[in-house]
């Protein structure tokens, strides 16, 4: 399996190699690869404004943690992408919260068009919001994913993304969280678990009432990590990434990896 953090920013000029000088990352989409399975992408932050259509229409399929705007921002691009590659319908899958957020206030007419009523001209939809089973495995791309929900102000699921050999588990947007680790314990096969950091810890109560995490909360959750699994670290607010990066390194060394903007991380066969 590999994963990827797709950019979101354009690269500064610092040519220092460290986690601090790498992008800002203000948006989030991932696109995932295993054995025979995938690009699945997860969210659509930033997957719509990366490549060209053709290369976007190589994501087998989309899947959504939540509805914040970090998460969607570029997912009517994606779809429009897709359209042109005569795909309709394009199929969004998320949890039936989210998908009441995107008809009430995305694709709902002031700020983009309606992609679900409007129609091809043989019948097709443009588009279809497809809601996944909460706690249930089900296929995606070739993957099998269960969802569960995680600690955040609006419907929010965590992802176990696994291809048969290897499994990744995508804490999305959480404050600390007895169902991720659940899920972690149910995954013989897990190889990495994808974290956030969103503030430093003085603005710990924002983060607490945000459903977020600082270093503080985020060492303490991992405590919980399972033997020999990898945790990669994104959603590192860019305004106080160098604050979160300095009080991460005190906290725990390198217990993390920050995922870098753009490339791959081999998680092996």
């Amino acid at each position: 399996m590999r994963l990827r953090l797709l950019p979101s920013s354009f690269p500064g000029s610092s040519s220092e190699a460290s986690p601090s000088s790498l992008p800002a990352q203000p948006l989030t989409s991932f696109v995932v690869e295993g054995r025979g399975a995938g690009p699945l992408a997860i969210d659509a932050g930033s997957v719509g404004l990366f490549g060209e259509p053709a290369e976007m229409g190589q994501i087998r399929g989309l899947v959504l943690t939540h509805a914040h705007i970090d998460h969607v921002a570029s997912l009517p691009m994606w779809v429009e992408g897709m359209l042109s590659l005569d795909r309709a319908p394009v199929r969004v899958h998320a949890s039936g919260g989210a998908i009441h957020a995107l008809r009430a206030h995305l694709f709902s007419g002031p700020l983009f068009p309606d992609f679900e009523a409007l129609r091809e001209a043989d019948g097709r939809p443009l588009m279809e919001l497809v809601p996944f089973p909460e706690g249930e495995p089900f296929e995606l791309a070739g993957f099998d994913l269960r969802a569960f929900p995680v600690a955040h102000p609006v419907p929010t699921h965590g992802l176990l993304v696994d291809d048969g050999q290897g499994a990744i588990l995508f804490g999305a947007d959480s404050g600390p969280c007895d169902r991720l680790w659940e899920a972690a314990a149910e995954a013989p096969r897990l190889r990495a678990v994808v974290l956030e950091a969103s503030f430093p810890e003085r603005m710990q109560a924002i983060a607490d009432g945000s459903g977020h995490l600082t270093p503080a909360t985020l060492a303490a959750e991992l405590e919980r990590v399972p033997e020999g699994v990898r945790v990669l670290l994104a959603h590192l607010k860019p305004a106080y990434r160098g604050e979160i990066i300095a009080e991460l390194s005190r906290r725990v060394g390198d217990a993390v990896e920050f995922l870098e903007p753009g490339a791959w991380v081999d998680l092996g066969q």
